[in-house]
């Protein structure tokens, strides 16, 4: 190991929470490994939790309930670390693991994929490339919003054409879908958008609320959303 290199392995670990994960962590659990759990995808851009990572494990129920963008990002990611899929039977304990393409063998213990293939790795850093941190007051509704219909106030932190972070001391829960009116847009046609991540009041360092994916937007909220944030894609630090 180089001098320049962490003596912890950093692994992000994708999987909601309750007893699964718990498994995972209580089977990856050493002193030079540092697991950084995230519920979704999008909630590791969300939390810019932009850490050098040195592999990738994703719990595989999870990734199920994963949206076609969260997939398609995890896909590009998994071709950039050594990556595991996991499925946990909560009763036995028992945690069988599943290869991402034939890089990687798939038939192995998750604590040994760590220090077979994670730990050699050179770790690398990912982001959202072209991400605007905009402040921008919102309306949330349950419902497509009709005339003289009180909303949620908010307000985003962060906005691209895939989505945005709305601040919120009483977030919704992941996979529900509302409509968002962003005032300050040239078209602030209400927007549907669906809940990717939660953020709970109380983490430290932490704005409260959720990340949402916009379902759909008009051209112009296209055009306009590209010049302000660009394309959530997934893009390594230099």
């Amino acid at each position: 190991m180089g001098e320049d290199r962490s003596p912890v392995t950093n692994i992000l670990l994708i999987c909601r929470e309750g007893e699964s994960r718990r498994l995972y962590q209580a089977e990856l659990n050493a002193p030079d490994v540092s697991l950084v759990c995230v519920q979704a995808l999008m909630d590791f851009f969300d939390r810019e939790l932009y850490c050098p990572l040195s592999g990738i494990l994703v719990d595989m129920p999870t990734y199920m309930r994963g949206s076609e963008e969260e997939k398609h990002l995890l896909t590009v990611l998994v071709g950039l670390f050594p990556a595991l899929r996991l499925k946990c039977n909560e009763t036995t304990a028992e945690i069988r693991t599943l290869p991402f393409g034939t890089t990687y063998s798939g038939k192995i213990l998750p604590a040994d994929f760590v220090s077979k293939y994670c730990r050699p790795f050179i770790e690398r850093k990912i982001r959202t490339c072209e991400r605007s941190h905009q402040t921008y007051p919102a309306i949330l509704h349950l419902f497509r919003p009709a005339e003289n219909v009180p909303g949620t106030k908010s307000v985003t932190t962060s906005i691209s054409r895939e989505g945005c972070f709305l601040v919120s001391f009483e977030p919704w829960k992941i996979g529900e879908r509302g409509w968002l009116t962003i005032a300050d847009l040239e078209d602030a046609s209400p927007i549907p958008v669906e809940v990717r991540s939660v953020r709970s009041w109380g983490e430290p360092r932490c704005l409260p609320g959720m990340g949402v994916r916009f379902i759909e937007l008009t051209g112009s909220q296209k055009d306009e959303l590209s010049r302000l944030g660009g394309r959530s894609f997934i893009a390594e630090d230099e």
